[in-house]
């Protein structure tokens, strides 16, 4: 089975300059997800998509290629889905799987990759990487001109008791895997048979800002 792993990384961060390139642990951030990459053997072909020559030089010493992100896909609008269907579809190369790693999760481990490379069998379209949500959303309102209007029946039924509240999860963000064809076909992730790896809400770690920064270099020292 022939696997492509694609980075994704625009040059353009708004919360925090030069996102991609900021030192953690004495890295640039994006070497991380791509050493993890890279170290989980899962692939065939590795590729950082950028429109910032800095970001690429930061990773040029690892074995990964170049893909020129064009203009139209590096703006603040620019979905990464966007940017990563308008890469499958000019490939000149066939692949059976196609996968994506934001760089921005530093802590995905070669062992969370394999997990879910393995997971990616006959009757599943996507693998995605899965946390949960530690607020108990079963008690979130919103707010009308001063009115409480809950969100969920819990609140109104009483239903506030531990026994009563499921949990929930969400895109940790870390990777999102499908099968080439299903990928053509659905233009989405979350569509066809969807199966998730949990990551562990201690290595759930999205940088977007300089406090994401100083959270993450916490999780580093208490290693």
């Amino acid at each position: 089975m022939k696997r492509l792993a694609v980075i994704p990384a625009r040059g353009g961060s708004t919360r925090l300059k030069n996102k991609n390139t900021h030192l953690l642990g004495n890295k640039p951030l994006i070497c991380w997800s791509v050493e993890a990459v890279l170290n989980s053997g899962c692939f065939d072909r590795v590729v950082v998509s950028t429109d910032s020559d800095s970001i690429f030089e930061a990773v040029e010493h690892l074995p990964v290629e170049r893909h020129h992100r064009s203009s139209r896909h590096s703006t603040v609008s620019a979905t990464v889905l966007d940017a990563m269907l308008n890469l499958i579809e000019n490939q000149q190369e066939s692949y059976d799987t196609f996968s994506y790693f934001l760089p921005t999760c530093p802590f995905v481990s070669s062992q969370d990759i394999i997990k879910g490379v393995n997971s990616l069998d006959d009757d599943i379209d996507f693998i995605v990487s899965m946390t949960e949500i530690p607020e108990t959303i079963q008690l979130a309102c919103v707010m009308k001109n001063d009115f409480v209007l809950p969100v969920f029946d819990n609140l109104e039924c009483g239903m506030t008791n531990s026994k009563f509240i499921k949990k929930y999860y969400k895109p940790s963000g870390a990777f999102y895997m499908g099968k080439w064809d299903s990928i053509v076909k659905y233009k989405n992730f979350f569509k066809g048979n969807v199966k998730g790896v949990i990551i562990p809400e201690e290595r759930s770690v999205d940088i977007n800002t300089i406090g994401d920064i100083h959270r993450a270099e916490v999780v580093l020292t208490d290693e």
